[in-house]
């Protein structure tokens, strides 16, 4: 579910906040494995009780890093690098079952990290991720800039460009089963039947990013990605955990 607040111009979502439906992924898919990339503070690592592997170039840790998990490999360097240096089935002994992406608002950074991530996966694996929709077109510039007091809350957010994500894959790779989940503040993007053998990301890289390199978002753009968004209702699949298996059960 979501709304437009007109006092501070921005839509929003109202549906289960997405550290809260992340726990859920969690408590019900029981992941054998875990990747995220953009761990920052760590409150999403906190929610993983199965090895784990956390990328970030700079850890700002303010929870138990390691939790109850046996393993947890942590490696403090631009995403990049690690996947072009370390080996994720190897480390983990196993593809990658869960995956939350949530690292540089850039789109091309993220769609290098789900290039690195997807050839370390399953073909049941399920890839989150974050940032995907913005409420206004200011969080979507490609460099952070703060709203002015009347956004209030939305003030401070920055989704930078990310979303193009969604046209991409929508052309690219439309073998990819999508669900845009309404989880504040900026929803999250679960993406089932991987394939980890596809090069069409990779090939295309570079015609992707030209593609889509110049690409504004604006008032028009922005109401434009809402209307076409086929939003799933988070609150149902945490209210009945039968439903959240159904649609990305892992096994």
């Amino acid at each position: 579910m979501h709304d437009f607040d007109d006092a501070t111009n921005s839509f929003r979502m109202l549906g289960v906040p997405y550290l809260d439906f992340l726990n859920a992924l969690h408590t019900h898919l029981a992941p054998r494995t875990y990747l995220e990339v953009g761990t920052e503070t760590g409150s999403s690592l906190a929610l993983v009780g199965c090895d784990a592997i956390a990328v970030d170039p700079q850890f700002q840790l303010h929870v138990t890093p390691t939790g109850d998990r046996r393993r947890t490999f942590f490696f403090q360097m631009p995403s990049d690098t690690f996947f072009a240096t370390e080996n994720v089935r190897e480390l983990l002994g196993r593809p990658v079952d869960m995956v939350f992406l949530d690292g540089m608002h850039r789109f091309e950074f993220l769609l290098r990290d789900l290039i690195g991530t997807e050839a370390a996966c399953h073909p049941r694996s399920l890839i989150l991720l974050h940032d995907c929709v913005p409420l206004n077109p200011r969080m979507a510039l490609r460099q952070w800039l703060p709203g002015d007091p009347s956004e209030t809350d939305t003030a401070p957010m920055w989704t930078g460009d990310v979303w193009k994500l969604l046209p991409i894959l929508k052309k690219y790779r439309p073998d990819l089963r999508l669900h845009v989940l309404d989880c504040p503040p900026t929803g999250l993007v679960a993406i089932t039947r991987v394939d980890p053998a596809s090069r069409i990301l990779a090939d295309c890289y570079y015609d992707i990013v030209d593609e889509h390199a110049a690409t504004v978002m604006d008032d028009n753009r922005l109401r434009s990605l809402w209307e076409e968004l086929e939003m799933t209702d988070s609150g149902p699949l945490c209210e009945e955990p039968d439903r959240l298996t159904a649609l990305f059960s892992l096994y």
